[in-house]
């Protein structure tokens, strides 16, 4: 985990919300997926009343899965999605704070200055990254706008974390990559890399449109859970028995 934060906010007032982005500064890489089951872990689970946002102004996945959903169930989603992918996103945060446990905000894509408006008002953010060299190159891109954005933060700063996003440990590849980023290696920053991944899985695929239940992300997705514990959003995350 690393600390980004804004010197010039000395004393934060506690909010009812704890404010969480998952978001790079490319498509692709497994960010809807991860604020999705985020969001769903907190209301399933943990009981949290949670507000999922769609920041993304290329893709509306996270606004399409909560319709399909309804229209296929006839059945209400269990947590409120709005879209709001505009530069104005840290306002639509602040006004929803009150009445909200957990705000989720799934952003990134090419929009880098919503990306930074969200991160203004974000407890924590979470960058998926694929073992793959186009999605690493763009890491210090984002890393950069997280920065910028934390100097103008007004919780007074924000955690963030590097995920490993569908990882395949049939291969080399994910033990590579992640030796990489935490090595500094070629002059490359060391990164804050999780040691929980959100593991390539089928079940990932087939989970759009679907609501998991406690019974799921015990048996199907655990890789959530952990990533929660990890970040001490969770106290323990449920289990394969």
């Amino acid at each position: 985990m690393h600390d980004l934060r804004n010197p010039h906010v000395r004393e934060v007032r506690l909010m009812a919300a704890r404010v969480t982005v998952c978001g790079k500064l490319k498509g692709g890489t497994g960010k809807t997926r991860l604020a999705k089951m985020i969001a769903m872990y907190m209301a399933v689970v943990e009981k949290r009343k949670t507000h999922l946002i769609d920041g993304d102004s290329v893709s509306q996945t996270t606004w399409d899965w909560k319709q399909d959903y309804e229209r296929a169930t006839g059945k209400p989603y269990p947590i409120t999605v709005t879209r709001h992918p505009f530069e104005d996103i840290n306002d639509h945060i602040r006004e929803l704070e009150a009445d909200n446990d957990e705000i989720v905000i799934d952003i990134g894509g090419g929009n880098a200055v919503a990306f930074g408006a969200a991160l203004e008002r974000a407890h924590r953010l979470f960058v998926p990254v694929g073992a793959d060299p186009s999605e690493v190159r763009r890491l210090p891109a984002t890393w950069k706008a997280a920065t910028s954005a934390a100097a103008l933060s007004e919780v007074g700063g924000l955690q963030t974390w590097v995920v490993l996003s569908r990882t395949d440990h049939q291969t080399a590849m994910p033990g590579q990559y992640r030796d990489m980023l935490t090595s500094g290696e070629n002059n490359q920053f060391v990164y804050p890399v999780m040691q929980a991944e959100m593991v390539k899985r089928v079940a990932y695929q087939r989970a759009y449109g679907t609501v998991p239940t406690i019974s799921d992300f015990r048996r199907l997705y655990p890789d959530v859970g952990q990533v929660l514990e990890e970040a001490g959003m969770i106290e323990k995350a449920v289990v394969p028995v």
